[in-house]
């Protein structure tokens, strides 16, 4: 087979990618809900989503095929085409919070004293760039990002450890399991990581103990996520619901900054650069899902249409964004679960179901 990734760039992807999306405006939802227990709930979708990967690793391991391939043959045709556009709508609704995250940050915080929506609009251009390019281009872009990744986390951790204090997350537990669950629930837009990996099924070469370098990405992904949580709510205690913009309030309070200047913008370009690409990863699977479901030839139809479409979300429903992320997080809770974790965790299902056909031909 022609495999379009490595092991390795799978890894360095979910250590590149996976963790920025969730440090912009979801842990001011998580601190609204759950206060100083934001990082329990954030943990359990941890949990969730480590265990999801777990089975799609079994599923990675068992497959000969595509992911595409591995449905029609246990769905059939149709079957097949309704999982893909639920795939493709759940795509299309992941997409929306993030980027509309990223445009408030790009306006009212990197442009304070003149905001203006075309700051943004070249993010499509390199978003349309991406989506028509084939998946190799992912792991070339992981293959540089992570190191972006990490070196911008360590610097904002360096320079906002010194103002924490974490006396502020005790005692534990102290809100309750419903208070825990409810923030659990309204974050699941933010999670749901497995679904990627999905999707990279039999376009890398697994091989004896690639399980456990994708696990273990995972679990460095996971750190860097729950770390920031606990950092965050360890800054601005009862406050921290008002920080909007996570990000980028963390670091700014330090001494050394007081006194030098915003030299922590260093680590928050680093980091945001790998977001740029991370904001890309559901647009481009679904310009892989509607190139499947519709037999499109070239790519530049289908990457067109879902460009388009979040770009006539972000021009003309901008004013209903905080509507249109009310109901992502109190009523898409259950959708964002079932497409981001249960129906990938059934992905060993339709390997060995192959696997059958198989031997009995």
């Amino acid at each position: 087979m022609n495999y379009q990734l490595k092991t390795r760039q799978v890894c360095l992807l979910i250590i590149a990618f996976t963790p920025i999306v969730k440090l912009f405006s979801m842990p001011s939802l998580l601190a609204k809900t759950a206060n100083e227990d934001m990082w329990i709930s954030c943990l359990i979708s941890v949990l969730l989503d480590f265990l999801t990967i777990i089975s799609v690793i079994f599923a990675c391991r068992n497959a000969k095929a595509s992911f595409f391939e591995l449905l029609e043959n246990s769905l059939g045709k149709v079957l097949t085409k309704i999982v893909l556009g639920l795939f493709l709508v759940y795509f299309s609704l992941k997409a929306i919070i993030p980027i509309n995250e990223q445009r408030e940050y790009v306006e009212l915080t990197l442009y304070t004293l003149k905001p203006n929506l075309l700051y943004f609009l070249p993010f499509f251009v390199v978003a349309f760039y991406m989506c028509i390019k084939p998946m190799r281009v992912l792991g070339r872009a992981a293959d540089v990002a992570w190191f972006f990744t990490l070196a911008g986390f360590l610097i904002l951790l360096s320079l906002s450890f010194a103002n924490t204090d974490l006396n502020a997350l005790l005692p534990i537990g102290a809100n309750g399991g419903a208070k825990i669950l409810s923030a659990t629930y309204k974050s699941f837009n933010w999670f749901g990581d497995a679904a990627y990996l999905v999707f990279f099924i039999g376009n890398f070469s697994y091989r004896k103990k690639d399980g456990i370098k994708i696990a273990l990405s995972y679990l460095l992904s996971s750190v860097i996520v729950i770390t920031f949580m606990i950092i965050f709510y360890s800054i601005f205690t009862s406050i921290s619901h008002r920080q909007r913009f996570a990000f980028t309030e963390i670091s700014k309070y330090t001494t050394v900054i007081n006194n030098l200047g915003r030299f922590d913008y260093i680590g928050i370009l680093q980091m945001l650069f790998s977001n740029a690409i991370s904001l890309i990863l559901p647009l481009y699977f679904c310009t892989e899902i509607l190139i499947k479901i519709f037999n499109f030839k070239k790519r530049l139809i289908p990457a067109a249409i879902v460009i388009v479409l979040q770009l006539l979300v972000v021009i003309f429903l901008r004013r209903f964004y905080y509507g249109i992320e009310k109901v992502m997080t109190e009523y898409l809770g259950v959708f964002f679960f079932v497409m981001g974790n249960l129906l990938p965790a059934l992905s060993p299902l339709i390997t060995i179901k192959k696997e059958k056909r198989y031997a009995n031909t």
